[in-house]
């Protein structure tokens, strides 16, 4: 299967700093998403360092190794877990970065299948036959609540605690949701910061990706979206098309 790819990460209108991060890299079959928090610079520094341990680990993946799913899915996880070391580690040599963390969305491309993983509440979606659906979980207490029938997500007790996720890479204990599944010509992934899907419901990002000419006009569109929404937040997004 062949893949296209495109990604675009941006500041947006209100954040001083872009604590996001993105790695997506067609020969090696992978796209990261990071979105950081935390303190002096640690938002940045936490994103930046998962996105390059996750991308270089899964970069030495070997041809072979492409064709086995529970290989794949074995380098995925451990590959995050690296990256959660390695912000702890960084975190306790330099105390301004105390406390930083991030959150880690993560599609690994075979050849008939997609490894999908994430932490935290950035998102993958996958789009299809003009229909969008939302592969990932989100970690974060209005979503556990919600999930489990507590709480209305359109209420102001929702909003209240809006910003508040149970899962992140930079704690002490850390579990990855995996996903796998088949991969169809055709199929589009989208890997995006809260920053984009906090601005733009679901059926509008369709609409954007559907009209777009191609994926980088796609991922442009989708940031100017955001941005004209408010731009809140740092806002980021890579797209992965299989033809």
């Amino acid at each position: 299967m062949k893949l296209t790819m495109a990604a675009l990460t941006n500041t947006g209108r209100v954040r001083q700093n872009n604590e996001d991060a993105v790695y997506a890299d067609v020969r090696d079959r992978v796209a990261v998403v990071c979105d950081g928090m935390g303190g002096h610079a640690g938002g940045h520094v936490a994103s930046d360092l998962a996105v390059q341990v996750i991308s270089g680990a899964l970069h030495r993946l070997r041809p072979q190794d492409w064709r086995d799913e529970s290989a794949v899915v074995e380098s995925v996880k451990q590959a995050i877990f690296g990256a959660n070391d390695h912000i702890l580690a960084r975190a306790q040599a330099d105390p301004e970065l105390f406390d930083m963390g991030t959150t880690v969305v993560v599609c690994a491309f075979m050849f008939d299948r997609v490894i999908t993983a994430n932490v935290g509440d950035s998102r993958i979606y996958r789009v299809a036959d003009h229909a969008i659906e939302q592969v990932s979980s989100d970690h974060s207490l209005v979503a556990e609540r919600v999930r489990a029938g507590l709480l209305d997500p359109h209420s102001a007790e929702a909003a209240m605690l809006a910003n508040i996720i149970t899962r992140a890479l930079g704690m002490e204990q850390i579990t990855v949701d995996i996903t796998i599944e088949d991969l169809r010509p055709g199929d589009t992934y989208l890997l995006c910061s809260d920053g984009l899907c906090d601005m733009l419901e679901d059926d509008e990002i369709l609409a954007i990706i559907d009209r777009a000419e191609s994926l980088d006009s796609a991922v442009v569109a989708l940031i100017d979206g955001a941005n004209a929404r408010g731009g809140v937040d740092n806002i980021t997004a890579a797209l992965i098309k299989a033809d």
